[in-house]
């Protein structure tokens, strides 16, 4: 993953910024901030659900090893999907020298990237959760100081971090039209979290919530099997400011 280039846009009490690939905003990042820490929340990475259905349940991998190359065969980052169906999908803006996506833009990308995943890589939003509690995906798709987010990262955001964060890394424009399903559906602000006790559990990165971290549904065997739960992986950066 190229690492991504920000551009600072001043806000009250928090300077907040726009983490962007060459491709697209794939990740939004909060910083500097107190203590000079820059905070990154990345775009989803996506699984290929025909490649987990054919390994969960009784077929789940009975070694780490085998877990690994598993959540590897079957991960797809935002950044890769999004230069691949941009050849298919003459809708979406690739970043170029000189011009920084609209919000429009970014939104597009972002159902145009959803769909193409479906119809092409038949991806859906169902992680198997003993994947992402036993792998570190987040470091081997994204690369080093990428994580899967902690309950503990969740209490320290912020009510204008969270709006930030749906502004950059969701459909918002097509989910307050009611428009669109694609982006709505895969870019989810639900997402897997390692809780304070240790298990995965699931916290809401959407503004305005009261309760951001739930228990999962399902437990025990059940979490050999994909979540259908429309919980994201999405994962978090944290890079100390020099």
């Amino acid at each position: 993953m190229n690492k991504p280039h920000s551009r600072s846009m001043r806000r009250p009490l928090l300077a907040l910024a726009l983490a962007a690939t060459s491709f697209a905003a794939s990740a939004a990042h909060a910083g500097p901030v107190a203590g000079g820490e820059q905070i990154e929340i990345s775009s989803p990475i996506f699984p290929r659900v025909l490649v987990l259905y054919a390994s969960e349940g009784i077929h789940f991998p009975v070694t780490l090893d085998g877990e690994i190359t598993l959540a590897h065969d079957a991960s797809l980052t935002f950044d890769s999907l999004l230069a691949n169906c941009a050849a298919t999908h003459p809708a979406i803006t690739l970043a170029s020298a000189g011009h920084t996506l609209t919000s429009a833009e970014l939104a597009t990308n972002y159902n145009e990237v959803a769909e193409c995943a479906y119809t092409t890589y038949t991806v859906k939003p169902y992680w198997i959760p003993k994947l992402v509690d036993d792998v570190d995906i987040c470091g081997s798709e994204l690369g080093a100081g990428w994580r899967l987010p902690t309950e503990a990262d969740v209490a320290g955001m912020t009510e204008e971090s969270f709006a930030f964060i749906a502004d950059t890394l969701t459909s918002t424009a097509d989910a307050k039209a009611g428009a669109s399903f694609w982006g709505t559906f895969y870019f989810s602000l639900s997402i897997f979290v390692r809780a304070g006790d240790g298990s995965i559990q699931r916290a809401d990165l959407s503004p305005g919530q009261s309760t951001r971290i739930v228990p999962l549904s399902v437990a025990g065997d059940a979490l050999k099997s994909h979540y259908e739960g429309g919980v994201s992986l999405r994962c978090i950066r944290r890079t100390a400011i020099p």
